[in-house]
């Protein structure tokens, strides 16, 4: 005959069994969780110089035709540049009148990552966005 006492050991935990088992989760989490937060770091790194390419990209084409877009560091700088592409940029005159560039989805916080890859270069006659891979430019002043 099986008594009452085996019958309640095999089913349930014992105290000692539960506190082994979120020690063991507590260690896995600790062990997982600076990995899961560097890859969402990478991951925005990554964002950001796309971003700081496409809007490089963008600013060399108005460059081209002609189109002042840059805004200096006293008005905002690279950060208030990006927010002008955000909203948009019409070419009023040329082969490309009336073509609006425009990164619509560019967020607040995408903005204040290009910061980091994108610098304003002041030349005699304009100004002009920098794009530096490695965002040492940005780190130097």
């Amino acid at each position: 005959m099986i008594s009452s006492k085996t019958i309640r050991k095999a089913l349930g935990f014992s105290l000692v069994e539960m506190l082994v088992v979120v020690a063991v989760i507590g260690i896995i989490a600790a062990i997982a969780i600076p990995s899961v937060s560097n890859v969402f770091d990478t991951a925005s790194n990554a964002k950001d110089r796309q971003n700081a390419r496409q809007i490089d990209s963008m600013s060399a084409a108005l460059a081209a035709l002609g189109v002042a877009h840059v805004i200096p560091e006293s008005m905002g700088g690279v950060q208030a540049t990006a927010r002008l592409f955000r909203e948009g940029i019409i070419v009023s005159e040329g082969p490309m009148a009336g073509e609006r560039f425009v990164m619509a989805s560019l967020s607040d916080d995408d903005i204040e990552g290009v910061d980091t890859f994108l610098q304003i270069r002041y030349d005699t006659r304009e100004l002009s966005l920098e794009y530096d891979e490695q965002g040492e430019l940005a780190l130097a002043h």
